[in-house]
């Protein structure tokens, strides 16, 4: 598994997001989206793909906490170094627009967003993202447009084995009303990757005003929620041609849902045990073969277990 590198940057440049001028945030978006590339810049070259002046790059280090250009530079460049040992360049594919072509260049985008996300994930946030949910008593989960499948299928697997999970995925007129009559036994989760829907940052920023507890999964430290959330999960998602991709965040989110199960052992089982049984007397599934996700999630229990007796 794998662990934020030291000192990252990101973690920099969200809690600075808020104080930055508009400038500085052009700088700060570039370095989130192309900082492999801004490791090897000069402080002249940063400031012309950035599209700003030199003067600005010259100080945007100090704004984030850096103590000039080399030190924030020595510190993109550790990250760089640290994804590199997990994560392999999308590969180059053949030109064409054959359906076989389309569907390899998808897989290998998928492929290398879940690279990415396996090289880069923080373990101490998901640890603290999966301890929050579990202590929660209520769990709504926000994600609009393409992301409302999302926020179903996390509400959906979260609800088998947590009582109190639901989804919102829409900006209808009740969600502020949703939003009012929330407290302190809420938990708000936020999924949210560029174009963030303004709808959703408002409602966000609603909970956060109303100091609501929040948590995010979004895909750059320049997201506009992630200064909202107590904790934050980033993830990156590929857009091949018009179509995004979920495919690292559904992973993220089914990793989530699998330690969730194992942290609520018994009470996890005996929940997908009662919901197994009422799938079987209302007939909801054809019969035939198939694993049962209580007799899944106590074989996962099992090796976990085995595995924590051995160290």
């Amino acid at each position: 598994m794998s662990k934020r590198a030291p000192h990252d940057f990101h973690d920099r440049l969200t809690k600075a997001q808020p104080t930055l001028t508009r400038k500085m945030t052009r700088v700060a978006h570039y370095l989130s989206a192309h900082y492999r590339d801004a490791a090897f810049m000069t402080t002249r070259e940063l400031a012309k793909a950035a599209g700003v002046s030199l003067a600005t790059v010259v100080r945007f280090p100090m704004a984030i906490g850096y103590a000039d250009f080399d030190a924030l530079r020595d510190s993109v460049r550790s990250r760089v170094n640290f994804d590199l040992g997990g994560v392999e360049r999308l590969k180059t594919l053949p030109a064409g627009r054959s359906a076989g072509a389309m569907l390899r260049r998808v897989i290998e985008a998928d492929l290398e967003s879940l690279r990415t996300l396996a090289a880069s994930f923080s373990e101490e946030d998901l640890e603290e993202f999966t301890r929050l949910i579990q202590e929660a008593r209520r769990v709504t989960i926000l994600g609009f447009r393409y992301l409302s499948s999302a926020a179903d299928y996390f509400a959906y697997s979260l609800s088998k084995i947590k009582a109190g999970v639901s989804a919102i995925t829409r900006g209808d007129s009740t969600l502020s009303d949703r939003i009012q009559t929330m407290d302190g036994d809420d938990l708000v989760v936020v999924i949210a990757f560029a174009r963030y829907p303004s709808d959703l940052v408002a409602a966000a920023r609603r909970v956060h005003a109303r100091g609501l507890r929040m948590i995010a999964i979004t895909d750059s430290p320049m997201s506009p929620v992630a200064p909202l959330a107590e904790t934050t999960l980033y993830v990156k998602t590929d857009m091949v041609e018009f179509v995004g991709s979920l495919s690292a965040p559904t992973a993220l989110m089914n990793a989530i849902v699998s330690y969730l199960g194992i942290r609520l052992g018994k009470s996890a089982i005996r929940r997908l045990q009662a919901l197994e049984e009422s799938v079987t007397a209302t007939g909801i599934y054809v019969p035939g073969k198939g694993s049962r996700p209580a007799d899944a999630l106590a074989d996962l229990i099992g090796i976990a277990g085995k595995r924590a007796r051995t160290r």
